[in-house]
């Protein structure tokens, strides 16, 4: 498992405790989904290699990970009240708090809807 770029124990560790780990009799199984919804937010420390949790990022690199521009991503930024400006005026150092912006960020998700064609229950080995 290269997943994250992880050793197997690592990531079989980080599995469990994102609740997306199944052990079977022979194998072990990852919900993948469930991983990576706990996984979002974490980066790797170049220096000391170790995985650590962001809870605050630049807007440039916020903007890459919800995949939206960077006048988008200001703009709910602060309409979520997840903005903080470090240092004097000339120097500042915009930070967004990725918390904040999730939450915010749910108001926007749409319920699902039914498909027109729904695909075939496919049961089996198919």
């Amino acid at each position: 498992m290269d997943m994250f770029g992880l050793e197997r124990e690592e990531a079989l560790a980080v599995a469990l405790a994102a609740g997306a780990r199944y052990q079977l009799a022979r194998i072990t199984l990852v919900h993948k989904e469930r991983l990576m919804k706990n996984m979002r937010h974490f980066t790797r420390v170049p220096s000391s290699n170790k995985i650590v949790e962001k809870k605050f990022v630049r807007i440039g690199e916020g903007s890459m990970t919800y995949s939206i521009g960077h006048h988008r991503f200001i703009e709910m930024a602060r309409a979520a009240g997840a903005v903080y400006k470090i240092g004097t005026a000339q120097g500042n150092t915009i930070l967004i708090n990725l918390e904040l912006l999730d939450e915010y960020m749910e108001q926007f998700r749409e319920p699902p809807t039914e498909m027109k064609h729904p695909l075939p229950n496919r049961k089996g080995g198919d």
